[in-house]
């Protein structure tokens, strides 16, 4: 469920008068909104003041949007280290309890230049949230879920494949996060793979867009059966191929 259809069903669930609905919409349409006192709580007040729509209708409301959309809060995360390291890097430790925290005391020659270890294998966790690039609201408005069809970029940036065995890109949906579990040859080979992200870098770090048109390339790559140790030492094989 998106804005325009948690729209469609609170207009659908009051049982005012067509004129009262009328002109709750115009008031609405009229009035200078902004956040937390956003459109939707203040037609919601305006419907329950009314007797149109009571408390009980409200929390199924409530309640539904909540459950269709249970990643919402995480576009509300304002910090790009709160996402990418707190949220994203977490997230991630979660899925797969063998993986560990690098150090030089698991790897020598360690300088801060990944994310996770596993036996040997240097792990870079990159995070990135969908939203509606033609859209100038808040990420939280803008949200997007994964069926959507509206266009939409991320953008995986300041990867260096020489640093690394194995990319784990976590790509958040309004109702789904998506694991993609890459070698860093299948990164650093990709068509979309640009090199030399800042100027003056010599090619050492690079960045790839995904977007609407180009997304289904990583499929093969998605995590899908939950198994991401799996996932990471099969990645990690491919480099030797």
């Amino acid at each position: 469920m998106d804005l325009i259809e948690l729209k469609n069903r609170i207009c659908s669930t009051f049982s005012g008068s067509p004129e009262d609905l009328a002109r709750i919409v115009r008031v609405i349409d009229e009035d200078q909104a902004i956040f937390p006192f956003n459109e939707y709580e203040h037609m919601l007040a305006l419907m329950m003041s009314g007797s149109g729509l009571t408390f009980a209708q409200y929390l199924e409301i409530r309640t539904e949007y909540v459950s269709q959309n249970p990643n919402l809060w995480i576009f509300e995360i304002s910090a790009p280290r709160g996402f990418g390291e707190k949220f994203a890097q977490t997230y991630v430790f979660g899925k797969c309890p063998k993986l560990k925290i690098p150090s030089k005391k698991l790897h020598a020659q360690y300088v801060g230049d990944y994310d996770c270890w596993l036996d040997g294998i240097r792990i870079e966790v990159k995070a990135s949230r969908a939203v509606d690039s033609e859209s100038a609201e808040p990420l939280y408005m803008k949200a997007l879920s994964r069926s959507s069809t509206r266009p939409f970029l991320m953008n995986f940036q300041q990867l260096k494949p020489q640093c690394c065995d194995v990319f784990i890109w976590v790509a958040v949906f309004r109702d789904e996060i998506v694991l993609w579990v890459m070698a860093s040859s299948d990164v650093r080979d990709n068509s979309a793979y640009s090199r030399g992200q800042h100027r003056g870098n010599s090619g050492n770090e690079g960045q790839l867009h995904i977007n609407q048109d180009n997304v289904g390339m990583l499929t093969p790559y998605e995590l899908k059966d939950g198994d991401l140790e799996a996932a990471i030492r099969a990645a990690a094989a491919r480099n030797s191929q």
